[in-house]
Parts: structure tokens; C-alpha cells; sequence
């Protein structure tokens, strides 16, 4: 829910452009932010994620669950290799590789 509502939220940030450039600009800029699709979205995927995070956390040890929560990055990088046309360089995998190697490891 996490990954998705961050690839949301930037969906409704390139929309917006830039934001909060001076003081006087701040009340606008809050309106267009929480009036942007997109974000309203993005607020409702990151609820939905508290929500489930909660029934997670009342059935397994944490110790368990959190490091589910880093596999959130490896999903953030292919939203952004094929929605946002970011490349994925050999760090970025290895990176993954590690990532999903650590958490392997660590709930076995």
C-alpha cells in the first residue's frame, strides 16, 4: 500500500510542479495540493496501509513483519522503471539482491 501510494503521490507531485516557493505562496499551494486527485488517492493507499499494517502487527512479532516493509523498496523501483522511465542501474539491483536476500535471512 505504501509503495503504491508513493507512486501516486509523485503521479500528483509532477502534476503540481513546484510548490511552497514563498510565503505568500503557501495557502494556494496547500489548496492545490489537497484538491489534487492524485494525492487524495495517494492518502487513501497509505490509510488502507495503516489499516493492514495494524492487522499485521496484531498477528506476527514485529520482529518479523518490518522487515516485510523494506520489500517496499524493491516495488518503488519498478514503479518507477516502467511508469516513470528511471533506469535501474547495476547498484539499484544489487541493492534489491540484498534486500531480498536480508530479508530471507533474517525470517528464517
Amino acid at each position: 500500500m505504501g509503495a503504491t501510494g508513493q507512486m501516486i503521490l509523485k503521479m500528483g507531485a509532477d502534476k503540481l510542479g513546484s510548490v511552497f516557493i514563498s510565503r505568500q505562496d503557501i495557502i494556494p499551494d496547500l489548496i492545490r495540493i489537497v484538491t489534487t486527485p492524485q494525492v487524495l488517492i495517494a492518502f487513501a493507499f497509505y490509510a488502507a496501509g495503516f489499516f493492514t499494517w495494524m492487522k499485521a502487527l496484531t498477528r506476527e512479532n514485529l520482529s518479523y513483519v518490518y522487515p516485510m516493509v523494506s520489500l517496499s523498496y524493491i516495488l518503488v523501483l519498478f514503479y518507477s522503471y516502467f511508469l516513470f522511465k528511471e533506469p535501474i542501474t547495476l547498484n539499484k539491483f544489487m541493492g534489491i539482491v540484498l534486500i531480498i536476500g536480508g530479508v530471507i535471512f533474517i525470517n528464517r
